[in-house]
Order: structure tokens, then C-alpha cells, then sequence
């Protein structure tokens, strides 16, 4: 034995001799290790495009990732090997391995590593039954192999049931690694604090500190998707702490790590291609935390090994772009780059310059250095280019009544044309992708933060947050009210009553669909005929030549009012149909249906139904408002002479002949407009040319006045006033002989 410890340190110093002497050069390396955990599952628990998008821009090393399913886009399957590969491959990059927990779970947990996986297990966790505990033995370069044990601690459990798991984990740990590994345990705790029971136990072989935020100094520690708990940790054991670095990136160093948040993190363009609304859509944030491995290595047969990453980055059209590699290994080193996959002529040193960038140079560029020992191929480096988007005019606040029209604005640039999505109070509105935003028929519940998100293939960017303030409504009052109770003169069909009980208005009965008496059986009808032609219509609302319609016509002033509500009572024919229709008309001549046919379903009865006009802006403080009940009848009968249909606004029993339809009372509520306040800025919108007129929409507070002036010279302060008129509403002008004109809207 002691020969043999003579021998070992002869040979020591044999190779320490020839390190001095430069026979035997022996380098130190030093290699940037990023780990991170990512619950970046959405709702779906299947990873999305933004989790990949997110792995893609921060580059992890290793990933203790939850909720680890996904569903191939090339017919892969779901949850299949070729899957997980699509999925890896896309995200990180083909060198990249992973595993998984097998077996009946449902959200399993996982680890993704850019060095090679040794060996790997699961845990069972006693308190869940859809995961369980996943490890992996990573081979980084150098002495020391890293132990990852991925977590998902109870969501609906107590503080209790997280520490009971917590506890677990450690046992498993000091069972199963090696005393003084390298340890990290990651993932999402699930914790509603840092005090948690959970978060003790595991401080006791672990390192909280320092704890990660989303700035460089100060920011915001919490990790949940609205950013108030502490749930996702990257926690090292002690034996690794004094190798904890910082976290950088081209524009920010973070010392603590990174609680990454793309919303929070500016300029995105360090990360392509993540969008400012990825993690907006995760359920969590990720968390990062980065070390650094010093190794020691002979170059006289070493493999290469990359220990600096080529970037990806985003340049303006006609740019240079430059992207670099650091590696070490036995010499010589060979370098080829590659684009999307394919090999670039004569890109055969460390570095490599795209000239002259266009849309056709965007994509991934890799690098794969070799030597006579063997060869490693880089990460995915993306090139994009374009000119990231830029907000020259923010939406503005505003301020609306209860039923009226909330329109947001933005204008943008960026190469290319940025495509645009809309939130309220953070999340996403479906089908909000144009410029602009109206939210029609506001209510209370509509009030809050609207913002919109701007993006292309540069990268994006978020609005400032515009706010929409409701004014408080009005109690509502009747604004015209008749009573059908009286007896028609003559036995002809009539109202009972033109004028209201309530309020001011007229009443007048229709046929067809125009606003004019009908002709036909005297009997019934005042315009005098015998055929009773009058109320037959082919299209609405009946659908064949027989059928017959007719109602009741109101004019009331909406003056002063909003958020219009019509009740009505109706008792149906005895025979043939019981359809009614509600139209409205905002110039009094003009009828729009509101909705489809109701139905009277007891002919015995007076039926309430009620149409909420409150969504209608143009209804709103309108002298001109007008509406209407339409009756539709079925019979074929009413043609053959003898009992013709008709309408009888009468609650008198005397008229339930057959084929009529009767009215009870008929009702218009609404409440005070807000006087409290000028009306809001003019939004000129929908701008452009219908032949030979020019045309836009003018959009400010509902009901107020607005004048459009037009002026040939912005300095000038000279405004000719073209037209006033309600908001909203349109305004056309024939397209003028002046070489240039300017239109603006102003509250009278």
C-alpha cells in the first residue's frame, strides 16, 4: 500500500513538473449553469406556444418543470415520445434531453437538461394522486454531477399537507443522494407565503436566499400569475450556494435570479421571441437562478465544449448582425454555422455576420464546432428582423354613461405592420384586434383598465392602461306610459288612447311596415277598403303572401334620458299567429327590428315582455325616437272575408274576436343623463373613401352635440363648421377640389 501511495505522488508531481514547465497545459473553464422551474402551463395543463416562446428567449440549462404534457402540431400525437421531441427540440434545442413521470398521472412532473441524464425516478406523493416527485442525475461538465428533483406541492391542501410533502422530499433526498450532492429542488410550491411550514423545512438542507424578483433591485418576489404569492422556487443546497451568479442578460444583471415576467421586462428584444403577453397567459411566472461551474481540463484530448451560447437578437432591415461562440477542447477546433439547419459557406470561424438583413435572413442559426475527439452543436440563436413596434398616441381615459359607447384608440408603428390585442384588467378580450376598441351598452361591471398589447415578429409592447369610468346611473323613471282601457268610437279599431297617461308622446296604429294606415275592411280598418290588402306583406313578418301584419306606433322624446327600457303587455289571437316584434327608430321614420319574433304562448292572459334598448347609443336623449309593436298573423282565413285580423290596444273583453291581438299598457322607462361633466373629446374613426366622398365616424359622449370643422392649413385659425350633429354619428364629404383638407370634431 505504501508503494502504491509513493507511486501516486511521484506521478503528482511528474504532472505538476510539466504543468510548470508548459509541457502539460491544464486550463480553467468556467461555465454558466441557468436552472429554472416553469409551471408555464395555461388553463389547458398542455404547454402552449407562450411557454415555448418564454424557454426559447431566457435560455435555461436545466428545467424543473410541472404539468409536463403536450400535444404534437405535426401529427405526433399527444404525450408520445416524437411529441415530447417535437416539443423539445422546438423550445431548447436537439441536444437538450429530458424525462417524465411515467405511469396514470395526469399533470406529471419533469426535468429538461442540456447535459446528459444519467439516471432518473419518481417519488410517490402521498397527498395527490395526478404527480408525484421527479429526479434526475445530470453529468455537468466537471467532478460534480447536479441531483434535480422536480415539485408540485398540494394546490388545494393546507400549510400542513405542504410541509407533510416538504418533509418527504427531504427524506427521500438524504436517503437516496449523496451526502454534500449538489442539490436543487424547484418547481411550484403552491406556497401562500414565505413563512409557510414548507418553506422551514426544506430552509433546513436548502437555500432561499437571496430571493428572486422581477427587477434588479427591489421588484416583486411573487410568482403567481396575478402576482401576489409566492408559489415557484429555485431552492440550491448548501454545498452549491457559493457558486450562485448572477442572472444576465444583454440590458439587465440580476443578481438574486429572475422571477421572469414578460409583462414587467423591458426591452423584450433581449429575450426574442418572447411577446409581451406570454406569461400573462401562464399560470405561473418562471424562476431562475444561475451558477457558475469552474472545471479544470486537459486540452491534449478534450471534446469540445461550448461554454458561451451564440444570442439570439433582433436588427432593422439593412442591418449587420453578428453572432458569436466560445468553446474549449483539444485544439484544433472547427467551426461551422449554420442556418436553419443548413450549412453557410464559409462560416467557419468563431464568429459569423449576417450583412444586410432582410425578412428572408430571419430564422436559426446554430454552430457546430468539432475537433479530432468529437463535436457539440450550439443552441438555437434567432435572428429577427424588423423594427420592433412603438406607441406614438396611448389610449386615453374617458369617462361614459350607464348604456352609452366607450370607443379606445392607439396608433402604432413597426416593420412589419403590428398586429394588435386588447385587455381589460389584464386579460385578453376575444376577437379585440384592430386599432381600436369600442365597448358598446357599458355598464358598471365594464369599468376598469383597457390596454392593448402591439406586436410583430420584432417584438412588442404594452400600452399605458386607459381607464374607463361609468358614472353612477340614474334611478330609472317612466318616461311615457299609456293605458289601453277605453272603448273605440264606432267599433272601428283604435288605441283607446293617442296620448300617454304619463309623459308626452303620440300613438297611431300601422300595417305592413311602414309608418302609414293600411287599407282595407272598413269594418275594421278606418282607411276604408274591402279586401283588406292593406295589412298583407310578403317578406316581414310574414312568409307568404297571406299573411297579414299591423301594431302600434309611439312617438316619444328621449330628451334627458337614457338607458331606455320598453315593457308592453300583449294577450295573443285566439287563432293563427303569436308572433310580435319590437322595431325602434332613431329619426322617427326609419324602423330597425330589435329582436327576433317573440312569442305570445297563452291566449288567455296579458303576457309582460321587455325590450332593453339600454346597449343603443343613438336611442339615447333623442327628440326623434320612435318605436313600435308589429303583430304577425298567420291565417289564411283573414283573406276569405269575414273576420278579419286587426288591433285591438284595449284590456276590454268585448274585443277578443277572433284574430285580434290586444294590447294592455304599453311603458318607456329610462334614467337622467349625467349633467355633471363636458361631454368627451371627439374620436374621429372608420375613416375613408366611398367613391367620390370622403367619410368617417364621429364617436364622443352619447347624445351630446359635436361640430365637424375642415380647415386647408393647419396653422391657420381659420375652421370652416361643416355639420353638427348627435354622437355617434356619421359624417360624408364630397371629395373637394383642395389640393389638401383637415377635419376635426368639437363638443358644442
Amino acid at each position: 500500500m505504501r508503494c502504491l501511495l509513493h507511486v501516486i505522488r511521484r506521478l503528482a508531481c511528474f504532472f505538476l513538473i510539466l504543468v510548470q514547465a508548459g509541457l502539460l497545459h491544464a486550463q480553467l473553464t468556467n461555465v454558466n449553469l441557468r436552472v429554472m422551474s416553469a409551471n408555464l402551463n395555461g388553463n389547458t395543463q398542455n404547454y402552449q406556444p407562450f411557454a415555448l416562446r418564454i424557454f426559447q428567449g431566457l435560455k435555461p440549462d436545466v428545467v424543473a418543470i410541472q404539468e409536463f404534457n403536450y400535444s404534437s402540431t405535426n401529427g405526433l400525437g399527444n404525450n408520445t415520445p416524437a411529441a415530447f421531441r417535437e416539443m423539445i427540440d422546438a423550445a431548447f434545442g436537439t441536444n437538450f434531453t429530458y424525462t417524465r413521470e411515467t405511469g396514470s398521472y395526469n399533470i406529471p412532473n419533469g426535468v429538461i437538461s442540456r447535459y446528459p441524464i444519467i439516471a432518473s425516478g419518481q417519488w410517490t406523493d402521498s397527498l395527490v394522486s395526478d404527480r408525484g416527485f421527479a429526479w434526475a442525475q445530470i453529468d455537468l461538465p466537471g467532478s460534480n454531477d447536479l441531483y434535480v428533483v422536480s415539485v408540485h406541492l398540494y394546490s388545494s391542501g393546507t400549510a400542513t399537507d405542504r410541509n407533510t410533502e416538504a418533509t418527504a422530499i427531504k427524506t427521500q433526498i438524504q436517503n437516496n443522494f449523496p451526502a454534500g450532492a449538489w442539490v436543487v429542488v424547484a418547481g411550484d410550491f403552491n406556497t401562500s407565503s414565505r413563512s409557510e411550514a414548507a418553506i422551514s423545512t426544506f430552509s433546513t438542507f436548502l437555500s432561499d436566499s437571496p430571493i428572486p424578483a422581477d427587477a434588479e433591485s427591489g421588484g416583486n418576489p411573487d410568482t403567481n400569475e396575478p402576482r401576489n404569492k409566492p408559489y415557484d422556487y429555485v431552492l440550491p443546497s448548501f454545498s452549491m450556494t457559493n457558486a450562485l451568479t448572477n442572472v444576465v442578460f444583454a440590458s439587465h444583471s440580476f443578481s438574486n435570479g429572475l422571477v421572469f415576467d414578460s409583462r414587467v421586462y423591458s426591452p423584450l428584444s433581449d429575450l426574442s421571441p418572447v411577446l409581451v403577453g406570454d406569461s400573462g397567459n401562464a399560470q405561473h411566472m418562471a424562476v431562475l437562478k444561475d451558477f457558475t461551474i469552474t472545471l479544470a481540463s486537459s486540452n491534449s484530448s478534450a471534446a469540445p465544449f461550448i461554454t458561451a451560447q451564440p444570442q439570439s437578437q433582433t436588427v432593422p432591415p439593412g442591418s449587420n448582425a453578428t453572432f458569436s461562440v466560445s468553446a474549449t477542447g483539444a485544439a484544433p477546433l472547427n467551426f461551422q454555422w449554420r442556418f436553419n439547419g443548413a450549412d453557410i459557406s464559409g462560416a467557419s470561424s468563431t464568429s459569423y455576420t449576417r450583412t444586410n438583413a432582410q425578412a428572408a435572413d430571419a430564422g436559426g442559426y446554430t454552430v457546430v464546432v468539432t475537433n479530432a475527439a468529437g463535436s457539440v452543436t450550439s443552441s438555437v440563436a434567432t435572428l429577427v428582423v424588423g423594427i420592433p413596434p412603438s406607441i406614438s398616441m396611448q389610449p386615453a381615459s374617458t369617462n361614459v354613461n350607464p348604456g352609452s359607447t366607450a370607443t379606445f384608440m392607439v396608433v402604432a408603428s413597426g416593420t412589419p405592420p403590428p398586429a394588435y390585442q386588447w385587455r381589460y384588467n389584464g386579460f385578453d378580450i376575444t376577437g379585440a384586434t384592430e386599432s381600436s376598441y369600442t365597448r358598446s351598452n357599458v355598464q358598471a361591471a365594464d369599468g376598469g383598465n383597457y390596454s392593448v398589447v402591439v406586436t410583430n415578429v420584432a417584438g412588442s409592447v404594452a400600452s399605458a392602461a386607459a381607464t374607463l369610468t361609468v358614472n353612477s346611473s340614474q334611478p330609472s323613471s317612466i318616461i311615457a306610459q299609456w293605458n289601453f282601457n277605453s272603448t273605440p268610437p264606432g267599433g272601428n279599431v283604435s288605441t283607446g288612447v293617442t296620448t300617454p297617461s304619463i309623459g308626452s308622446g303620440t300613438a297611431s296604429l300601422v300595417g305592413g311596415t311602414t309608418a302609414s294606415f293600411a287599407t282595407g275592411d272598413m269594418s275594421f280598418d278606418p282607411a276604408g277598403s274591402t279586401d283588406n290588402s292593406g295589412w298583407n306583406v310578403t317578406t316581414y313578418p310574414g312568409s307568404t303572401a297571406n299573411n297579414k301584419s299591423a301594431g302600434v306606433q309611439f312617438a316619444v322624446s328621449t330628451v334627458g334620458k337614457q338607458n331606455l327600457t320598453v315593457y308592453w303587455t300583449q294577450r295573443a289571437s285566439n287563432t293563427g299567429s303569436k308572433y310580435s316584434r319590437l322595431q325602434y327608430s332613431t329619426n322617427g321614420t326609419t324602423f330597425i327590428d330589435f329582436s327576433t319574433p317573440i312569442v305570445i304562448t297563452n291566449a288567455q292572459v296579458f303576457e309582460i315582455k321587455t325590450n332593453n334598448l339600454a346597449g343603443i347609443a343613438s336611442v339615447n336623449n333623442n327628440p326623434n325616437f320612435a318605436f313600435r309593436i308589429v303583430t304577425e298573423f298567420e291565417s289564411t282565413a283573414l283573406t276569405s272575408g269575414g273576420t278579419a285580423a286587426y288591433i285591438a290596444a284595449s284590456s276590454s273583453s268585448s274585443y277578443a274576436g277572433t284574430g285580434t291581438e290586444r294590447f294592455d299598457i304599453i311603458t318607456v322607462m329610462g334614467s337622467a343623463t349625467a349633467s355633471s361633466g363636458p361631454p368627451a373629446p371627439a374620436v374621429l374613426s372608420s375613416a375613408g373613401l366611398s367613391g367620390n366622398q370622403f367619410r368617417f365616424t364621429v364617436i364622443g359622449s352619447a347624445g351630446s352635440n359635436y361640430v365637424v370643422q375642415a380647415t386647408t392649413n393647419l396653422a391657420s385659425p381659420i375652421w370652416a363648421s361643416l355639420s353638427t350633429n348627435a354622437s355617434p354619428f356619421s359624417f360624408t364629404n364630397p371629395i373637394s377640389t383642395f389640393p389638401v383638407r383637415f377635419y376635426r370634431a368639437m363638443a358644442r
